[in-house]
Parts: structure tokens; C-alpha cells; sequence
């Protein structure tokens, strides 16, 4: 893999990436206004986004998403009090809908927490928008999944017991996982029980999470690709695989499936242990890896579509 062409944005360093087709491209900064809509073809900015909030400041870019019709933009003010998700057509760029607004009401920080994470859940038609906020004692953060033709967000979850460091959702498998931030365990929901009274549950070990030990998972990523969920952990990814190990009856008297999850390590001894991983991103049958400290990029293949 060549370098082909070099594009000069006026971000100090980029936060947010998206290939929106194979010749454009978003970016955004969270310290810098606007999202950059980028022609990889000619080399230039093509066009920029900005959302115009109430305090009438910079607006910096969280998060991007897309459904390939539409374009998601997590937007925050410049001021941090205020924030929302713009929902943009992916051709003409123009605004189609706006999630929101949230603003900041005295001390309350959890009344106003900006999307980080934006994921289409193609399989429900929703958008999974998740954003955690910490202070000195905990690490708060929410998951809300919206309805774009209604504007509704249609399930919400409150996570305070060990709280995400990120999270993933899988249309395959139906459910929504998380790395804790505490534990640096891995947990799943079933998003069939959207609605429902549903819970977290543990993949790993369940005791960590109350062994006392703080921020484990911090700076840990996850994210599903067709059958199979990733985490990297540290210098390592681990690979989640559903085992289907038989059925149980329902109190209505239909079946329910037991899901079971089993953990592998990826790669050989000597790719284990390195530099800390800060992205995971896939592509047909690659996956792709960044470290911290490192200008180099991973190149994992599969000999299919999965791994």
C-alpha cells in the first residue's frame, strides 16, 4: 500500500474519518470548526459543514456516521454546553433532519453528553449514538438509539456501573456490546429485547467489575464485523464468536436460544503485546490497526470475508 496523493485541511490533527465513496471522504476536528467534506480524486476540500447553535460558537465535530444515503454529524459547541446530531443527505449534503438540540443545564453534565460513537443499525433502521462523560469520582454515559423519520429516540441506556470505554453494535448478532471502563471486561445486550427491562451481560469475568479496580479498560476499543466482535486491549485484540449451544423454553412456551460467547486471542506470540492499540476499522476481508506512538498502519487478512 503506496501512498497515491496528500490533502491539506486546516485541522491541527484530524479526529473524525469517513469514506463516504470511494473518491470522498469526511473529516472533522474536535478542536477545530466544520466538517470538511474532502474530493480525493482532484485533492481539495470540497465543501463545509457547520451546525449553527445557540451561543452562536465554533462547532466541533464528535463523531461521524453513515447509513450511505445519509451522512450523521455529532456536533458540539465550541463553548461545550450545548450539542446535537445533523442528519445531512450524503449526495447533496444538505440538511435533512436535526436530532436534538441538548444544552447544558447548571452543573447537570449528564443532561447534555455529545455522541462520540454513531453507528447505523441497518437491520432495525436506527442510529446508535453513545457519549460518556468523567469526573473525579465516576464515568457516566449514555446509548441512545434514534428514529431518523420520527426524530424519537426510541431506546435509551443510562450506563454508570461501569461505564463503556466504547462501544459496538452488531446487526448480525442483534445486540450492542461494550468494553468496561472499570474492568476492561466485555458485555453484551439483546437488542431483540429492545423495550424490555434488559441488562448488561458479562462476557468475561463478571468479578472484576466489583474487585475494586479502576479504569482497566480505559482507552480500549471494540467493534463488530460481519459475525465477530474485536477488542483491543492494551497491545492485543481479542476475537468474540457466537457458539450456539442449544434452547431453553420461554415462560410463553416458545424456545429462546442461550447465547455463549468464546474469547480467542488474535495473531501469533510475537504480534502480541505491543504498543497500545488506538483504532480498528475493517474492509471486506482486512482489518486495520493503529498503535499509539506509531505512523505505521496494520494490515490483518482473512483468507474470506470474516476472520
Amino acid at each position: 500500500m503506496r501512498k497515491k496523493s496528500t490533502i491539506l485541511t486546516q485541522f491541527s490533527a484530524i479526529d473524525s474519518l469517513l469514506a463516504l465513496t470511494p473518491t470522498v471522504a469526511a473529516a472533522g476536528a474536535t478542536d477545530f470548526s466544520g466538517l470538511q467534506v474532502l474530493d480525493l480524486e482532484h485533492g481539495y476540500v470540497k465543501e463545509t459543514l457547520d451546525w449553527e447553535n445557540v451561543t452562536r460558537s465554533s462547532s466541533n465535530v464528535q463523531a461521524i456516521g453513515s447509513s450511505g444515503e445519509l451522512l450523521f454529524v455529532s456536533f458540539e459547541s465550541g463553548r461545550r454546553n450545548s450539542n446535537s446530531i445533523m442528519v445531512y443527505d450524503s449526495n447533496s449534503l444538505k440538511p435533512v433532519t436535526e436530532l436534538g438540540p441538548y444544552e447544558i443545564y447548571g452543573a447537570d453534565i449528564d443532561s447534555a453528553i455529545p455522541a462520540t460513537k454513531l453507528r447505523w443499525v441497518s437491520g432495525h433502521n436506527l442510529l446508535m449514538a453513545s457519549g460518556s462523560h468523567s469526573d473525579i469520582s465516576k464515568t457516566s454515559g449514555n446509548i441512545k438509539l434514534w428514529d431518523i423519520r420520527s426524530g424519537n429516540v426510541v431506546w435509551e441506556i443510562k450506563d454508570v456501573v461501569d461505564c463503556f470505554s466504547d462501544v459496538a453494535v452488531s446487526d448480525y448478532l442483534s445486540g450492542i456490546f461494550k468494553v468496561g471502563i472499570n474492568s476492561g471486561e466485555v458485555y453484551y445486550m439483546d437488542l431483540r429485547k429492545m423495550g424490555d427491562a434488559s441488562a448488561w451481560v458479562c462476557l468475561g469475568d463478571g468479578r472484576r467489575m466489583l474487585n475494586g479496580k479502576k479504569k482497566e479498560g480505559f482507552g480500549c476499543k471494540i467493534e463488530s464485523h460481519a459475525s465477530q466482535v474485536f477488542c483491543g486491549k492494551g497491545g492485543d485484540i481479542e476475537l468474540w464468536s457466537e457458539i450456539v449451544m442449544g434452547s431453553k423454553k420461554s415462560n410463553e412456551g416458545g424456545l429462546l436460544e442461550d447465547r455463549v460467547f468464546r474469547k480467542n486471542l488474535m495473531g501469533r506470540v510475537k504480534d502480541m503485546g505491543g504498543s497500545r492499540i488506538t483504532n480498528l476499522a475493517f474492509g471486506g476481508n482486512k482489518m486495520f490497526v493503529t498503535r499509539n506512538g506509531q505512523q505505521t498502519v496494520e494490515v490483518w487478512q482473512s483468507s474470506c470475508h470474516g476472520f
